[in-house]
Formats: C-alpha cells, structure tokens, sequence
C-alpha cells in the first residue's frame, strides 16, 4: 500500500513538471500544482497563496472548493495570525492542524473553519533559493487528518517545484519588465543597441538600431557584415579598425562614422561599446550602442559657418568706422561738427547692423526693409517721401552695410539742404528688379529723385563732392561693380545706383510695395 502511494506520489511530479515545463501562465501551473497536492493528500478543499512583499502578507491565487466566505476572510493573511496559513508564515515551517476542534493554536478560527466545513488543515510554505517568502500551499479536510512522514516528503518536493515555478516565473517577468524600460529608454533616448556573441557570430540589433542603418526592422539579419554594408567607403576602415583595435586593447570601442542610407542620404552615427572577455583573456561578447548626431554636426558646421561669418563682419565693422571717422573728420569745421556728424552715422550703422543680425541661410536683409528703416529715422512721419519698388529683393550681405551709408548720407544730405529740410520739397524713391542683367545675375535699380528744392549756387559749399557722393561713385562702384549716377538737378537731387543682388532672390516672393 505505501509503496502504491509513492509511486502514485512519483507519477504526479512527473505530470507537474511536464506541465511546469510546457506553460509560461503561472495561474494555469499553481491550479496544476493544487490539483496534484490535493489528490495525494485526499483533500476536499485548497488553495495556493503568493507572498506580496510589498505588504508582507499572503494573498489568494487559486483555490478550490472554498465559498465567498472563506475567500472573503482570507483575502490577506499576514504572518502570526491565528491560522495554519499565518503560523506557518511566522514559523518559516509547515503547519498541520489535524483537528481544529482541539488544537489551540486555531482556536480563533474555529468559527470560520465550521462555517467553510473543514475539520483539518496543512499549510506548506514555499521560499525561494536565498531563502525568501513566495506563497503557502494548504489542503483542508471535512474530517480529522493526520499525515505520514512519506505524505510530507512528497508535499515537501511539490511545494519545492511549486517555488521553483513562482521563482522563474517572477523573474521572467521581471526581466521582461526590465526589458521593457531599456526598450522604452532607447527609443525616448533614440539609441540603437547591439549585442554580438564574437563566438558565435549572432548579433542582436534593437529596432532603432535598424532604422539608423537605413534597414526596415528584420529587413536583414543582424551582423557584422550587415553594420559595415552600410557604413560611407571612406570610414569603413577607419570605423572597423576601431573596433578591432579597442578588443585588442581591452577599452572602450569609441568611433564615429558616417552610414549610406537606400535613398542616398548620409548620416552621422556615434558607437559606443564595451568588450566581455572570458577567463583566458579571450573577446566573447561585445554590447553598445549607436546615437546619431547627424543634428548635432549640422549645427557645428553651422557655428563655424556663423562664427566665420562673425569675424568678417567685425573686420569689414571696423574697416568701415575706421574709414567714416577719417572722412567725417576731414569734412567737419571743427571737434563739436565731428561729434554731431559722426554721432549720426554710427547710429546709421548701429541700424544696419541691427538688420543684419537677423540674417539667416534663408532670410536676408532685403532692400525695402532697409530704405524705410532709414526714412522712418530720418523723415518720421511727414508725408513727404514716396517709396514705390518690389517687397522681398534680398541684399548681398556683403553689400549691406555701405549701401545702408550711402541711403543714410542721400537722407542727411536731404534734411540738411534738401527735399527733407525745406517745406515744398517732396522726395520719390523707386527701385526695380532685373532678374537678369549683367553677369547673369539679378540686379536691383535704384532712383532717388529730389523736387521742389532751391538749390544752391553752383559754386556753393554745399556742392562740394562729400562722403555720400563719394560712397556712391567711389565705393559702390569699386566695390560691388555697382553703375552709379549723382546729379543736381534745377529743384533737386537726382542719383540713380545699380547692383547685383541676392540669387535667392530668385526664388523668393517679390511683391509690390
């Protein structure tokens, strides 16, 4: 008869680890694992409860045979509580109460134990390798019960398969979880992962991974030869050569390189990694990861673009005080003329340059901006000027800052003696694009013509070659290969400029002013 019930014993482990081994659902193996311990033992009723560290209690996963009731007083358990569940949680060993009625230590739970219809009861607690608390496994009986050494071997090996399950199973999930946030990370991150057993040649990718190489996800199988297809010809050695070096080195692999994606675009990647090494010193594994800096090297490129950009302006910047305060010194009376002269231009200037700081690789100073920037400060708001030209004719930068002098002399000259200054004068400006002239390039034509003036003798001082005649049909000229005219007329001033202008002009919108 025992040696029946050992092998009745041997039969059901075996079903129980087939069934442990062939299913991932822990709710389907703990019922598998109740339903064995309930057949060896006879039992009428059970349950399987796991161990919530969090709250340091036992909490029901599966059972069998119990009403609400029972489930209802039961639903946590914490350890020392007047049950066999809780004695065997505080005790850290199974609990066997063969008759409720007389034992003492259950004494408060006779109540219940009647209501659910069980005399006798054994709970089992299950620990993990390092000795922690997973669950209990209890059977209850409607009759007294009392269990042989060999019935309490055999719970002993189901309840040691039935931590083993909990274990793995927590794990598992566990690593699933941990799995996930490094997934989630390296998308939010945008970092593309690797993984290469160099024993075995298999290599893992994460799906960022695939998109910086311009691969669709399991488009191909990873590999190393997969990562070098895509890397430019003139760093694949370089980038391979790294790699290399770093395993033999036993550092930091550290590179990077530039990938061809299918459609032909080129992007920059930056690789990170570290090498395993077995107990021989030999490489077995290499992981890192990929970020792409493509964005990042663009606006390098960009800063030094701008910052080159900053040093000429502040050249050509001093270039043109330096030659403004020499001429408006040889044009002046005396030290009070000077300062009232060259005050006025720099603050010219100091306009300008408040245009230019707005300049991008698409938006430029464009000529409208930079005429009613300067009749604004000079005429205000009389009436007396008429702008007529296309908006959005964008400026050379080059020519900027000595184009905005020489509108700002045409404009202090036209306050001081000018169409500005006296009351029946009237000031027209008009301008128009030449999408092709000379050089094949597009050219602006400027007209500034001044009426209703009294001019001056023609032996006047005030006719004498100044600063603005001399920007127009010196500097302009010289300069930016400009086609200048300055002319008094009977009631005014007449000067008409032509100059090459942005390309991208072209390409922009030019409306009407």
């Amino acid at each position: 008869m025992a040696l029946s019930a050992e092998l009745a014993a041997m039969q059901a482990l075996h079903e129980l680890s087939i069934i442990t081994a062939g299913s991932s659902n822990i709710t389907k193996l703990l019922k598998a694992a109740l339903d064995v311990t309930m057949a060896l033992h006879g039992a009428d009723f059970g349950n399987v409860q796991v161990y919530e560290p969090e709250t340091h209690t036992l909490r029901i996963a599966v059972q069998c045979g119990f009403e609400p009731m029972f489930l209802d007083h039961f639903a946590q358990v914490d350890a020392g509580e007047p049950s066999a569940c809780g004695l065997a949680l505080a005790g850290r060993r199974r609990k066997i109460v063969s008759d409720i009625e007389t034992d003492p230590d259950c004494m408060p739970c006779r109540d219940v134990a009647r209501a659910a219809g069980y005399r006798a009861v054994q709970s089992t607690p299950l620990f993990s390798a390092t000795g922690e608390p997973l669950g209990m496994l209890s059977t209850h009986f409607r009759a007294p019960r009392w269990f042989t050494e060999s019935e309490q071997r055999q719970t002993d090996l189901i309840a040691h398969e039935l931590a083993r399950v909990i274990e793995s199973t927590r794990a598992q999930a566990a690593l699933r979880e941990s799995e996930e946030r490094l997934r989630s990370a390296s998308e939010v991150g945008r970092l593309g992962l690797w993984d290469w057993n160099i024993a075995t040649g298999e290599v893992y990718w994460s799906d960022e991974h695939f998109r910086m190489e311009g691969y669709a996800i399991g488009e191909v199988s990873p590999s190393y030869e997969a990562w070098a297809a895509r890397i430019h010809p003139d760093d694949r050695a370089s980038a391979e050569a790294a790699v290399y070096r770093a395993m033999e080195a036993k550092q930091e692999y550290v590179q990077e390189f530039r990938v061809i994606h299918p459609d032909g675009t080129i992007h920059w990647l930056q690789g990170r990694g570290r090498f395993s090494y077995d107990d021989e010193g030999r490489p077995v594994r290499m992981i890192g990861a990929n970020v792409d800096t493509t964005e990042r090297r663009e606006w390098e490129e960009r800063q030094k673009v701008l910052i080159a950009e900053l040093q000429h302006r502040t050249r050509n910047l001093m270039c043109v005080v330096r030659s403004m305060a020499d001429k408006t010194a040889r044009a002046s009376a005396d030290l009070s003329d000077f300062h009232l002269r060259f005050g006025d231009r720099l603050d010219a200037l100091s306009r300008v340059q408040d245009l230019l700081s707005r300049l991008n690789d698409i938006n430029r100073v464009t000529f409208d901006d930079l005429i009613r920037n300067e009749i604004q400060a000079m005429e205000g708001g009389s009436g007396r000027v008429t702008l007529s030209g296309p908006t959005g004719v964008r400026l050379r930068s080059s020519t900027v800052q000595t184009l905005a002098m020489v509108l700002h002399e045409l404009a202090t000259n036209a306050v001081k003696y000018g169409a500005l200054g006296q009351p029946q004068g009237h000031l027209a400006i008009t301008w128009a694009l030449e999408p092709v002239g000379p050089g094949k390039r597009p050219w602006l034509h400027i007209h500034w013509r001044e009426t209703g003036v009294t001019m001056p003798p023609e032996n006047a001082a005030t006719r004498r070659k100044g600063q603005g005649r001399e920007l127009i049909e010196n500097a302009l000229a010289y300069q930016f290969n400009a086609k200048t005219s300055y002319v008094f007329g009977a009631d005014g001033v007449a000067c008409s400029i032509s100059i090459p202008v942005s390309n991208s002009t072209l390409f922009s919108e030019v409306g009407t002013a």
